[in-house]
């Protein structure tokens, strides 16, 4: 216990020292820092005392200047006042005078800035529409020369091509035939061909362009070198050595001497080509209204004969349209410039790389626009002929040539005539017979909207097929379609790709659909040669008939009386369109 007491007592001395000791370190280092500062401040304080001496002396030698300037006069004094007021009013008065006239001069400097903008903005505006004017007029006078010029080249084509034709004809007359004059050249294409057994000339005054640039001149007026009954003169009057290079030197327009002999060779051969392409284009009417016929079988299961069933591959809808479409076109595209360039010897890939030039860039356009309606044509036509029968599908189609006669009226200003407008009446009537207006059963609405709508766009169709023939070969342009239609049935995929369902009856029956579309073009191609394109078109318009006919021959399905009265209506109505069309004279 005792030893503990001394340990505690040991260890409290050892801290109390230890305390003592920080507390004189703590003593002495602010006695330190309070030394320091007080040497510091008594450094300042006599700093201060200096200081406050000094003013001290400067506040005396002040109180000694202030009693000498008061012993200044009064009247100075004053006089520095007024002066001092004199020049402090004089100051005010000048800078508002300063203030007011530097304004007046910003105000009237801006008025005649913007005077002067304003002047030189309408100097500017009247000399750019001067220029304007100008320019407008050079164009419309270069417009004017450059259409002058292009109708005295169509003109001399249409002369050039009148002499060939006559040179020709005498060439076959005198060889008896047309096959002796050694001439191989491929036929010339027709104007574009709907599918559905028709031509598409049908109320277009305006000439068909040929594949060499020329025009269907059946309605051209060539003067006559033979004036005594058509009959030419012989070689042989100009010496018969066939070898002899002697100029010759007549006159080349004057009358040829009649020959007595007959050319009954000549004559029947002229006959037989005319015969030929009447049976051709008939063949291409009844190919094509066999393709109606086709498609039919391929959305409506039908009895084939009466012998068996066959069809309904799919269901008839505005996305199987676009799918049958796509494979018709797959068949139908890659036939169709294989025949451009074998057949008709015409360079399309040349053709379509001038299309994608800057320059022909307006062309590209058109002939994709009427592709986009051909396409919608083809789309809306499939939808009808799963719906209705082939026969009243393809008679509502035939509403076409009336919409491309108002169109022509409505776009070029061509005005129909009377007779035209009793036979556009004519047609009408026979496509309400046809609808069964007075009738019962009446066809399905939207089976009689889809065939007018594709007739209505394949009007417009023909028309801007129109304008792009008078620059573009018209095999090219059928070959560019098909392949810009082909593309369009491509961009519909993502929407009919889950309705598409692939067989093999389906592909075979789509690839005779295609080769019915190439054939009927080909038939017409030569029969349009032989027999001329105005005389053609009038052997086109059967297709409603050759449609209804193998419609109830192959497939059982039969209209009505009525409605085959509206058939025939509008088969006559569009002949009479084309025989007026062949009749009508040329503009003078």
């Amino acid at each position: 216990m005792e030893s503990n007491n001394i340990r505690s007592n040991s260890a409290y001395e050892q801290t109390l020292a230890g305390v003592t000791k920080d507390l004189s370190d703590l003593r002495a280092n602010i006695l330190g820092k309070l030394s320091r500062e007080i040497l510091i401040l008594q450094a300042q304080k006599n700093a201060l005392t200096d200081d406050i001496q000094k003013l001290q002396s400067q506040r005396k030698e002040l109180e000694v200047l202030t009693v000498a300037q008061q012993g200044m006069s009064q009247q100075e004094i004053q006089r520095q006042q007024w002066i001092e007021q004199l020049a402090q009013s004089i100051t005010y008065h000048l800078k508002n005078d300063v203030i007011v006239t530097n304004s007046k001069t910003l105000n009237d400097h801006s008025a005649n800035f913007e005077q002067l903008m304003l002047n030189l903005d309408n100097a500017i505006r009247s000399t750019f529409q001067s220029l304007q004017r100008d320019v407008d007029t050079y164009q419309r006078d270069l417009d004017d020369q450059m259409q002058r010029m292009y109708g005295q080249r169509q003109q001399g084509e249409l002369m050039l091509t009148a002499l060939v034709e006559r040179i020709d004809e005498y060439l076959r007359r005198s060889g008896g035939g047309y096959g002796s004059t050694g001439l191989n050249t491929p036929p010339i294409p027709p104007p574009p061909t709907s599918s559905f057994g028709a031509g598409t000339n049908i109320g277009i005054t305006s000439p068909t362009y040929r594949p060499n640039g020329s025009s269907d001149y059946s309605q051209l007026q060539v003067p006559n070198f033979n004036g005594n009954g058509g009959r030419y003169r012989p070689y042989d009057r100009y010496g018969s050595d066939t070898d002899s290079t002697t100029a010759f030197v007549d006159d080349p327009t004057e009358a040829m001497e009649p020959v007595d002999e007959p050319m009954p060779a000549a004559e029947k051969a002229g006959l037989s080509d005319w015969w030929s392409g009447f049976l051709l284009v008939l063949g291409a009417s009844v190919v094509l209204s066999f393709q109606n016929i086709l498609v039919r079988v391929i959305f409506s299961k039908s009895n084939i004969l009466g012998l068996f069933t066959f069809g309904g591959l799919i269901k008839p809808s505005v996305s199987n349209s676009f799918i049958l479409l796509l494979l018709r076109m797959l068949f139908a595209a890659p036939i169709m410039w294989f025949v451009a360039k074998a057949i008709f010897k015409v360079d399309v890939v040349r053709d379509f790389q001038q299309l994608l030039l800057p320059s022909r860039r307006l062309l590209f356009w058109r002939v994709a626009f009427s592709a986009l309606l051909q396409f919608a044509s083809f789309a809306f036509i499939y939808v009808a002929l799963g719906i209705l029968n082939p026969g009243l599908a393809v008679t509502l189609f035939f509403i076409f040539p009336t919409v491309t006669v108002l169109m022509a009226w409505l776009l070029f200003g061509d005005r129909p005539s009377n007779d035209r407008w009793i036979v556009i009446g004519v047609i009408y009537l026979g496509i309400m017979l046809t609808y069964n207006i007075f009738g019962v059963n009446k066809p399905d609405t939207w089976g009689v909207i889809a065939a007018m709508l594709s007739g209505i766009a394949f009007a417009g169709y023909i028309i801007t097929s129109q304008a792009c023939f008078k620059q573009l070969n018209p095999v090219s342009f059928t070959s560019i379609n098909f392949a810009i239609i082909l593309l369009l049935c491509l961009g519909t995929l993502p929407f009919t790709l889950s309705e598409i369902a692939l067989s093999g009856n389906l592909v075979f029956m789509c690839f005779l659909v295609a080769l019915t579309t190439l054939g009927g073009y080909l038939l017409t191609s030569f029969g349009t040669k032989l027999m001329g394109a105005a005389q053609a078109s009038i052997v086109s318009a059967s297709g409603p008939v050759f449609t209804t006919f193998l419609a109830f021959i192959l497939l059982g399905n039969q209209l009505s009386p009525i409605q085959m009265l509206g058939v025939f209506l509008v088969t006559g109505g569009v002949g009479m369109l084309s025989l007026q069309n062949l009749k009508k004279k040329p503009a003078k």
